[in-house]
């Protein structure tokens, strides 16, 4: 189990006091995920928000694709590694995330009982499951709490989007 010092690391937990973070440390638990192991797939259930201990995650989604796409992939992405292929097919990375990062959080938040992408280990990894059960929890006992996570939802969902946008903007003009 991580310990205070920590989970105050953890990008989720920004703006917790100690108190606040002893109280949602008990509602975590640890799993942990060998290089190449999933932490989730593309449509297995939604089991809550993932925080990563130490390791790494790729957050990546399975394409079809026709062979004219393929071709105009393999052109636009010379110099990228957003989409690649591999033994098994397409796939686009949206992000790889490192300690203190988090991820799953948009299942939740929408509402979703399966996950839109697969989460996989690059390196031997340790998460930490804040579960939908203990989410809900929070969102019921301690509103200052969750305040305070969904500020930080928020705030990364924002700088996301932002990133996003940058990416478009240079796929559009092709730099």
């Amino acid at each position: 189990m991580a310990s205070i010092e920590d989970l105050k690391k953890q990008a989720l937990f920004e703006g917790l006091d100690d108190n606040e973070i002893e109280k949602v440390s008990a509602m975590l638990e640890t799993i942990t995920i060998s290089i190449g192991q999933p932490a989730f797939v593309e449509n297995d259930p939604t089991r809550g928000i993932y925080l990563i201990n130490f390791g790494k995650i790729e957050i990546k989604r399975k394409l079809q694709l026709d062979t004219k796409t393929k071709m105009l992939v393999m052109l636009r992405n010379i110099q990228s590694s957003e989409i690649r292929h591999t033994a098994a097919g397409w796939e686009h990375v949206f992000s790889t995330l490192e300690k203190g990062r988090f991820f799953g959080e948009l299942s939740i938040i929408e509402n979703r009982k399966k996950h839109g992408a697969e989460a996989v280990a690059v390196e031997n990894t340790e998460l930490l499951l804040l579960g939908i059960d203990a989410f809900h929890n929070l969102e019921s006992t301690d509103q200052v709490i969750m305040l305070k996570v969904m500020r930080t939802i928020a705030r990364t969902a924002s700088s996301n989007v932002r990133q996003l946008d940058k990416r478009i903007l240079k796929a559009l003009i092709g730099q």
